[in-house]
């Protein structure tokens, strides 16, 4: 039995409308800065003649389908594709009750401590009408415990804010053992294993992996934070546990409920719902480190593929296993934006003053896909109705524009921010946010023509400035065919 396969958690870690600014294939005229023009495709890559001087951004998308290949472009055009080899990672963590008499003040339970699975010891240290907290009192603790008065705020957020606005947005809880709760077991096991926190599909069902290992209910698995840490407040914790929540409920509705329990979905794919959960219930706080990660954080992690040149749309919906150890960060990120994107596209949904939340659109399409029986890719156009590659073309092109203020076709930009009144959090994406003092994000990398790296991932995206200098110049870009590139022209200047 793989008995990791199942685990899921948190690694540690004004312009004119577009029917106006978006021309016709390869045609230079109405061209205003701001607009968004696609170019020719040809099996020697990409071109435009451009009407006008000015400064241009060219979107370079690979419609290819495979996994860790990177293709050739420019004078790099003709060189080999290379395949990077995966680098595995086993699943690691980052980040009406019933009858309370008949409730045991103890229970074993069945864990992962990181090498093994062993039995532990737990008592009952809380009982509420959604939650019982269990603590292990078999496996010594030397951080100590979590200070009464933190863990009374999780759990007040947790049972009033967190646990509704999942089921309102995504769809039910399960309740397998019929105990009408949660359980979270705070346990040492947690941290041996390398995680703050994780969940296991198989205590509410036999899906993929699972063999005969299972605890029978909905847990969640939650180690002791190091009090110097910055996941060890109070809200930091209770965007792990809505993380956590949330592959519950995907597992619940998605693989259960449908009979899909040989499902073997993208990890990426659940957790970039699980990082949407943590948005969208309110606590978007830490989740803003890992979709930076998917924009631009090269600096300070001194590496290219903590950006957009890490990610890729196959990454992330395509094929199953493990995670990437490398580009793990970026990966979670770009499934994230994917997703949100998708969510606005969609129509979102509305805050009100009061923090309660109207559909617009976004939470009918989110319990469509945890319903659906198609997986992966094929999930996009059974709830949208599009085709993956033109809303990655779209996605990919909303990365880049939006913060500018020189577009503002919905389908090329993200939503504003919305502060949360209930949690003080703002939901969403800024591809320009300043995020606590310590980053400040400036878009996407783009790459000067004349000096770009000349390597696209299959279903990657790279950003590529052009200068043009002279009316009627045309640039191209010579592109590996079997990357399948497409690509559009982005002015800013």
């Amino acid at each position: 039995m793989n008995r990791l396969t199942p685990l899921l958690a948190i690694a540690l870690l004004g312009c004119p409308p577009k029917a106006d600014d978006t021309a016709e294939t390869g045609d230079p005229s109405a061209f205003p800065v701001g607009a968004v023009v696609e170019m020719d495709t040809t099996d020697a890559g990409v071109s435009l003649a451009f009407d006008e001087p000015g400064t241009y951004i060219v979107i370079l998308f690979s419609q290819a389908e495979e996994l860790a290949t990177i293709y050739g472009y420019g004078s790099q055009a003709e060189t080999a594709a290379r395949v990077e080899p995966p680098s595995p990672l086993p699943a690691k963590a980052h980040g009406a009750g019933s009858d309370l008499s008949r409730m045991p003040d103890t229970r074993e339970f069945t864990v992962w401590n990181g090498s093994r699975s062993v039995t532990i010891k737990a008592e009952v240290e809380e009982l509420t009408d959604e939650l019982v907290i269990w603590k292990d009192v078999t496996t010594e603790n030397p951080l100590g415990d979590i200070e009464e008065e933190t863990f009374e705020e999780i759990v007040e957020k947790f049972e009033g804010i967190v646990m509704p606005r999942t089921e309102q947005i995504f769809g039910p809880i399960s309740d397998v053992e019929g105990s009408g709760r949660i359980d979270v077991l705070v346990s040492y096991t947690v941290n041996q294993y390398g995680a703050v926190a994780y969940v296991s599909q198989c205590d509410i069902g036999n899906v993929f992996g699972c063999g005969n290992w299972g605890n029978g209910s909905e847990i969640i698995y939650v180690g002791y934070p190091d009090p110097e840490s910055s996941y060890s407040s109070a809200n930091a914790l209770v965007e792990i546990w809505a993380h956590e929540l949330n592959h519950l409920v995907y597992a619940w509705n998605k693989y259960i409920q449908n009979d899909l329990l040989n499902a073997d979905e993208n990890i990426y794919l659940t957790e970039g719902f699980s990082e949407l959960a943590q948005d969208l219930t309110g606590f978007n706080n830490g989740n803003q480190y890992i979709w930076a990660a998917a924009i631009d954080m090269r600096e300070f992690y001194e590496d290219e593929d903590f950006s957009t040149q890490g990610i890729s749309i196959n990454d992330v919906v395509r094929g199953s296993g493990y995670y990437d150890y490398d580009r793990d960060g970026p990966l979670r990120g770009a499934a994230y934006l994917f997703l949100r994107y998708l969510f606005e596209q969609q129509g979102a949904m509305m805050v009100n003053d009061d923090g309660s939340l109207e559909d617009s659109g976004g939470m009918a399409w989110l319990q469509d896909w945890f319903t659906s029986t198609a997986l992966g890719p094929d999930c996009v156009p059974a709830t949208t109705g599009m085709d993956l590659l033109d809303v990655a073309m779209d996605w990919y092109t909303a990365i880049v524009v939006s913060g500018r203020d020189l577009n503002d076709d919905p389908a090329y930009n993200y939503q504003d921010r919305i502060w949360d009144p209930l949690t003080s959090f703002e939901f969403g994406v800024d591809t320009y946010a300043s995020i606590h003092g310590w980053l400040t994000l400036n878009g996407p990398p783009v790459q000067p023509i004349d000096t770009a790296d000349g390597g696209i991932r299959a279903g990657g995206v790279e950003y590529l400035e052009v200068v043009v200098t002279e009316p009627g110049q045309v640039v191209e870009i010579p592109v590996d065919a079997a990357a399948l590139p497409r690509a559009r022209a982005f002015r800013i200047e």
